[in-house]
Formats: C-alpha cells, sequence, structure tokens
C-alpha cells in the first residue's frame, strides 16, 4: 500500500477548531428561528420583579391563578418568531410565521382565561371557533411554504 497518493484539489481544506466553531455560530445566528432565545430570560426577569414588589406591598395586584403567568413564556417566544419569521420572508405572512402566530395567540388568549378567571363555558367554543378560522386561512390561501 502506497502512502504518497496524490493530493485532490477538489476537497476543502480541513478548519481549524476555531474557525469551524465561527462558522457554527454565525450559521447559528443567521437561522430565524434561534433568536428568540432571550424571551424566556426576559419573562423571567419581569415576573420575579413583579413577585418582588408584591411581596414588599408595592405593587398589590392579587392574581388568584399567578402560575398562569408562566404560560407567556411560550406565548411570547411563538409571536417573537412569528415577527421574525414574518420579517425573513419579506414581510410575507408564510405558512410557518402564521403557525406560530396562531400559537401564540391561542396561549396568549388561554393565559387571560386562566389570570382573570373567566370562564371557559363561552369562550372555550370561541377559541376553537378561532382555530379553525386560522386553519381554514391557511388551506385556502394555498400558501404552504
Amino acid at each position: 500500500m502506497n502512502d504518497q497518493s496524490p493530493i485532490q484539489d477538489d476537497q476543502p481544506e480541513p478548519l481549524d477548531h476555531r474557525e469551524a466553531r465561527r462558522q457554527h455560530r454565525q450559521e447559528r445566528l443567521a437561522d430565524p428561528s434561534r433568536r428568540g432565545d432571550w424571551v424566556a430570560g426576559l419573562v423571567l426577569i419581569l415576573l420575579g420583579v413583579m413577585f418582588l414588589l408584591r411581596n414588599t406591598g408595592i405593587f398589590d395586584i392579587s392574581l388568584k391563578n399567578w402560575w398562569a403567568l408562566f404560560i407567556l413564556i411560550p406565548a411570547i417566544g411563538a409571536l417573537d418568531r412569528a415577527v421574525r419569521m414574518f420579517r425573513h420572508a419579506g414581510n410575507r405572512l408564510t405558512a410557518p410565521a402564521r403557525g406560530s402566530l396562531l400559537v401564540g395567540l391561542v396561549l396568549l388568549f388561554v393565559t387571560g382565561m386562566f389570570l382573570f378567571d373567566i370562564s371557559w363555558t363561552f369562550f372555550g367554543p370561541i377559541l376553537l371557533i378561532l382555530v379553525g378560522i386560522g386553519i381554514i386561512v391557511t388551506y385556502m390561501t394555498g400558501n404552504r411554504e
């Protein structure tokens, strides 16, 4: 076996470790679906500040179902992703942007239902109707990119 095989020029030159990490970071940051990771941290900070102000007596709003505020984390994340996908597609409402928008709005709606202790008797069917309308609009536009 001969170890002196000719070097092929069509193979890319191997990258060093730092350059490979730099390229991976640039690809990750260029992906529009990955830029909203800070949303969860911001929501948690705001919730913590609100609870701290409530415990000190500065901010006194009694929320019966305060745990529903944690539903805001994925809701705001989905809405943020919808905006980023909309902008990335040249200000066009593509199927992924519509899907994220629908999920974000449904989660906001559910959060409001729990926070303000609104009966599901009336708003539950309205929620189902709105989701159905969203699905039909997506189907009728034919824009399933």
